[in-house]
């Protein structure tokens, strides 16, 4: 939360002349950290000044280090909330780039006997990424993970079919090409798993989810300034 009514006044305010959330939160959250800075440097002093009621004899010693004392509990109180409000603010404004149809790689569905180097060299002429393993119907049974993949030595790859190395299929691990910002992340953090099927409405398959492209371009995003 910003640190008080008047921050929330000029996130408003700012949002208003500007058309954009982001600009008032921010200029909230650095109006509340400059209130912090004050209160770290001016609660002291005021103390110890005698403006807040302190006799002047009592401005140093163990006052003075309770002044101070108090003085950092309040700033940090204070900096923390502008703090925190300035990256929900950022979460909410990047969540939308999470789209699961932009982060999806490209993955060819291969039979479960199909030995992994057949399978590796199908997934390289098509410029695919991803490999989704189907029965004889061509419905998906499991993903091949990725870290399995690298795992096998590459003169072991022949002789290491694609099922010994996938994580069979669950109703969560299916998700929709169209889920995007808080959706998306709400989808995956109910079913944790390192792929992911993504399907059309229709289900077809579109291809496969890794969870690390959906952290990396998560870390981009807020990363990126507003």
């Amino acid at each position: 939360e910003l640190p008080d009514d008047g921050g929330r006044m000029l996130r408003a305010v700012v949002w208003k002349l500007t058309g954009k959330p982001m600009s008032g939160t921010v200029a909230a959250a650095w109006v509340g950290r400059a209130l912090a800075l004050s209160v770290l440097i001016g609660l002291p002093w005021l103390t110890q000044s005698g403006l807040l009621g302190a006799d002047a004899t009592d401005s140093v010693g163990m006052d003075t280090v309770l002044d101070a004392l108090l003085a950092a509990i309040l700033a940090a109180i204070i900096w923390t909330g502008a703090g925190n409000s300035l990256r929900m603010a950022r979460l909410r404004e990047h969540l939308p780039e999470l789209r699961a149809r932009a982060l999806t790689r490209r993955a060819v569905p291969v039979e479960t006997d199909t030995p992994l180097s057949e399978a590796l060299r199908r997934a390289n002429d098509a410029g695919a990424r991803a490999l989704v393993v189907v029965d004889a119907d061509g419905e998906p049974l499991s993903l091949v993970r990725e870290a399995a993949i690298v795992g096998v030595p590459e003169h072991r790859r022949p002789w290491v079919v694609v099922s010994g190395l996938a994580q069979d299929l669950t109703d969560g691990m299916r998700v929709s090409a169209e889920l995007a910002g808080e959706e998306l992340l709400d989808a995956l953090r109910a079913t944790p798993a390192t792929e992911y099927l993504v399907v059309e409405e229709t289900g077809e398959i579109y291809g496969v989810l890794s969870a690390a492209d959906v952290e990396r371009a998560f870390v981009k995003a807020m990363a990126r300034p507003s």
